[in-house]
Protein backbone atom coordinates (compact mmCIF):
# COMPACT_ATOMS: atom_id res chain seq x y z
CA UNK A 1 0.00 0.00 0.00
CA UNK A 2 1.45 3.76 -1.16
CA UNK A 3 2.29 6.09 1.64
CA UNK A 4 -0.41 8.63 1.06
CA UNK A 5 -3.19 5.89 0.73
CA UNK A 6 -2.04 4.44 3.96
CA UNK A 7 -2.31 7.60 5.57
CA UNK A 8 -5.70 8.05 3.99
CA UNK A 9 -6.41 4.83 5.77
CA UNK A 10 -5.13 6.04 9.19
CA UNK A 11 -7.37 9.37 8.83
CA UNK A 12 -10.36 7.62 7.78
CA UNK A 13 -9.96 5.12 10.95
CA UNK A 14 -9.33 7.76 13.18
CA UNK A 15 -13.03 9.55 11.76
CA UNK A 16 -14.21 6.78 12.84
CA UNK A 17 -12.88 6.15 16.02
CA UNK A 18 -14.16 9.36 16.70
CA UNK A 19 -17.87 8.55 15.69
CA UNK A 20 -17.41 5.19 17.83
CA UNK A 21 -16.35 7.40 20.89
CA UNK A 22 -19.15 9.91 20.34
CA UNK A 23 -21.81 6.76 20.00
CA UNK A 24 -20.80 5.25 23.32
CA UNK A 25 -21.28 9.29 24.93
CA UNK A 26 -24.96 9.50 23.37
CA UNK A 27 -25.78 5.71 24.75
CA UNK A 28 -24.36 6.73 28.47
CA UNK A 29 -26.33 9.99 28.51
CA UNK A 30 -29.31 7.86 27.20
CA UNK A 31 -29.81 9.33 24.14
CA UNK A 32 -32.83 8.55 22.05
CA UNK A 33 -32.42 5.49 20.17
CA UNK A 34 -32.94 6.38 16.80
CA UNK A 35 -30.26 8.83 16.58
CA UNK A 36 -27.89 6.36 18.02
CA UNK A 37 -28.82 3.54 15.42
CA UNK A 38 -28.29 6.42 12.73
CA UNK A 39 -24.39 6.95 13.88
CA UNK A 40 -24.27 3.21 14.03
CA UNK A 41 -24.75 2.52 10.46
CA UNK A 42 -23.32 5.55 10.15
CA UNK A 43 -20.00 3.93 11.58
CA UNK A 44 -20.63 0.79 9.60
CA UNK A 45 -20.78 2.07 6.30
CA UNK A 46 -18.01 3.77 6.55
CA UNK A 47 -15.99 0.62 7.83
CA UNK A 48 -17.44 -1.40 4.95
CA UNK A 49 -15.92 1.67 2.83
CA UNK A 50 -12.62 1.33 4.35
CA UNK A 51 -12.52 -2.63 3.98
CA UNK A 52 -13.15 -2.22 0.28
CA UNK A 53 -10.50 0.14 0.11
CA UNK A 54 -8.19 -2.26 1.72
CA UNK A 55 -9.15 -5.23 -0.74
CA UNK A 56 -9.08 -3.77 -3.92
CA UNK A 57 -4.98 -2.37 -3.21
CA UNK A 58 -4.58 -5.98 -1.90
CA UNK A 59 -6.29 -7.22 -5.34
CA UNK A 60 -4.05 -4.59 -7.15
CA UNK A 61 -1.00 -5.58 -5.41
CA UNK A 62 -1.75 -9.36 -6.21
CA UNK A 63 -2.35 -8.75 -9.98
CA UNK A 64 1.06 -6.32 -9.93
CA UNK A 65 2.75 -9.20 -8.48
CA UNK A 66 1.75 -11.66 -11.52
CA UNK A 67 -0.15 -13.98 -8.80
CA UNK A 68 -2.16 -16.15 -10.72
CA UNK A 69 -3.06 -18.32 -8.15
CA UNK A 70 -6.81 -18.57 -8.49
CA UNK A 71 -7.20 -20.51 -4.98
CA UNK A 72 -5.33 -18.17 -3.25
CA UNK A 73 -7.28 -15.44 -5.25
CA UNK A 74 -11.03 -16.91 -4.87
CA UNK A 75 -9.51 -17.56 -0.51
CA UNK A 76 -9.02 -13.50 -0.43
CA UNK A 77 -12.29 -12.68 -1.99
CA UNK A 78 -14.70 -15.32 0.13
CA UNK A 79 -12.71 -13.49 3.27
CA UNK A 80 -13.45 -10.36 1.99
CA UNK A 81 -17.01 -11.32 1.37
CA UNK A 82 -17.59 -12.93 4.94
Amino acid sequence: MKNDQKKALVTRFAKIEGHVRSIKNMTEEERDLETIMQQIAAVKKAMDAAAKVIYTEQMKELIEQGVVDEALIKKKIDSFIR
